[in-house]
């Protein structure tokens, strides 16, 4: 009887030591199995989103059965037209530049009396200034490019520089002196038509890199900048970033999805659920009711942007340009740089950016004031701005007018711009006009007057030691290389997409 019990549970053990083992391997084989079929629907959203990112959109597109394709406003008819330096989803040359149509008040010329007629001035030059509750945005989006083919005459007009005379020195002469900048260094705008007593300029925002923002957007957290704005309050330079969102170069973007599809509806016309595409101007009455992209396809977009790598730092094999490039980024950080272009942030290295804005003195004056944003240590969330270019409309108000005419700080402030991949995507600043590092470290004032004032005096073998330091930081050297046709101009023949 022992014997036989003493079987039994041989037999139940063997069973056990059997069974355990092909129970582990079928787990393991189903793991296996569940994230191969999630790397293969990953692999098939990059690969469609590559093909949307890549695509040449046109009116009526066949990607767009429920819209109406390309436009009816846009800035170019690919998103790889914009992003193509240092590879695909690099930055874009300064023709690719998104344009902004913005009024420069003059003290006498608004004031609260005045609001009503101020108000249809400013919708008699572009509707989109003011909406139908009489609020009012700063600026425009002035798209290059239309559908409608009477809108290239329309754009050449506005944009055409101001015809300089007696009256027109004599206005920028006041606005010079009322913004504390001299007569020989100018407005840091290209001033345009004058019309019903208000001047108008033309702003610009070059097309920023988007390489690594999805290790941007999940790595970096409100409270790792957070830290870096209390350390700035102990800078000696007067360095003092505020918060703001991560995306867009007034930090007017927190999301990063938003912010690719802000820029779907904004610089190509593509309609998505959150955005609508931007109205013609010559043609208001037209709005279309369906979306260009559906939910899938913009998920595949969006999944194709975060795909994208983050920059690294190349380094040469030879021991004495190593020694040079040791050098410069020591003086890169003894000069001051590194208080705003912080190497480390969060758990996302060498970025070199703090994602705070900073007043960068008046050559940077924009008429399109950084919009103001809840401090996190108020213990507050941050509200997401929903604006892709941060223009919110808002109601004339007494004090409104008193702070335009002056000119305050946040027509001043930028967000700090990663330095990786810098190497890779001039031209350089918020509208592309430094064309090397050099000029672009000369263009700092403002809070980092400091920094450009400790360059100046170096030696020029230290300037040329911080410079090759910069250009070793360079993009992704998997990135793929943006296709030539794609990028290059292509004279669009506008055509009624109705």
């Amino acid at each position: 009887m022992k014997a036989v019990v003493r079987a039994s549970q041989l037999t139940k053990e063997t069973l056990v030591s059997r069974i355990i083992p092909l129970l582990f391997i079928a787990i393991l084989f189903m793991s296996i199995e569940s994230l191969f079929a999630q790397n293969v629907t990953a692999d098939g959203q990059v690969a469609r989103g590559r093909e949307l990112f890549l695509h040449q959109w046109t009116p009526g597109d066949s990607l767009s059965p429920n819209g109406d394709g390309l436009g009816p406003m846009f800035n170019g008819k690919s998103c790889v037209e914009c992003h193509s330096l240092g590879g695909v989803g690099g930055s874009g040359e300064s023709k690719r530049n998104a344009q902004f149509l913005s009024f420069l008040p003059e003290s006498g010329k608004f004031t609260e009396d005045a609001i009503k007629s101020f108000l249809g001035r400013l919708k008699k030059m572009h509707p989109d200034f003011v909406d139908n509750k009489d609020q009012f945005s700063f600026g425009v989006l002035l798209h290059r490019q239309s559908t409608t083919p009477e809108y290239a005459e329309v754009h050449g007009e506005v944009t055409t520089p101001l015809v300089s005379n007696f009256d027109s020195r004599l206005r920028i002469r006041r606005m010079l002196s009322k913004r504390n900048i001299r007569p020989v260094d100018a407005l840091p705008l290209k001033l345009v038509t004058y019309q019903d007593e208000l001047q108008y300029a033309l702003a610009e925002r070059n097309p920023p890199q988007l390489f690594g923002l999805d290790a941007i957007d999940r790595n970096i957290t409100d409270e790792d900048r957070q830290k870096i704005v209390e350390a700035q309050t102990k800078s000696r330079t007067g360095v003092s970033g505020r918060m703001a969102g991560k995306f867009g170069w007034r930090g007017q973007m927190r999301s990063l999805d938003l912010f690719v599809k802000g820029a779907c509806a904004t610089e190509i016309g593509l309609q998505v659920h959150e955005f609508e595409q931007t109205k013609d101007p010559l043609r208001q009455d037209y709005s279309l009711k369906g979306n260009d992209l559906s939910e899938q396809q913009v998920g595949d977009l969006i999944r194709y942007v975060r795909s994208f790598d983050m920059p690294r730092q190349v380094l040469p094999d030879n021991h004495l340009e190593l020694e040079t490039i040791a050098e410069g980024n020591k003086l890169f950080t003894a000069i001051g740089c590194a208080e705003c272009h912080v190497a480390d942030v969060g758990r996302v290295s060498g970025v070199y950016s703090d994602f705070l804005l900073h007043n960068m003195g008046t050559q940077f004056e924009d008429p399109i004031p950084a919009e103001p944003l809840t401090n996190v240590s108020e213990g507050a969330r941050m509200d997401v701005i929903t604006s892709y270019h941060g223009m919110t409309r808002r109601p004339v108000s007494t004090e409104l007018v008193k702070t335009m005419e002056v000119g305050p700080e946040q027509h001043t402030e930028y967000k700090t711009p990663p330095l990786w991949g810098i190497a890779d995507s001039a031209p350089y600043m918020h509208d592309g006009r430094a064309t090397t590092l050099r000029a672009a470290i000369e263009w700092h004032g403002g809070e980092a007057y400091s920094s450009f004032r400790r360059f100046s005096l170096l030696s020029e073998e230290k300037q040329f030691s911080l410079l090759k330091f910069l250009e070793t930081l360079k993009a992704p050297q998997s990135a793929e290389e943006a296709p030539r046709e794609l990028i290059e101009d292509v004279a669009f023949i506008p055509t009624p997409s109705f």
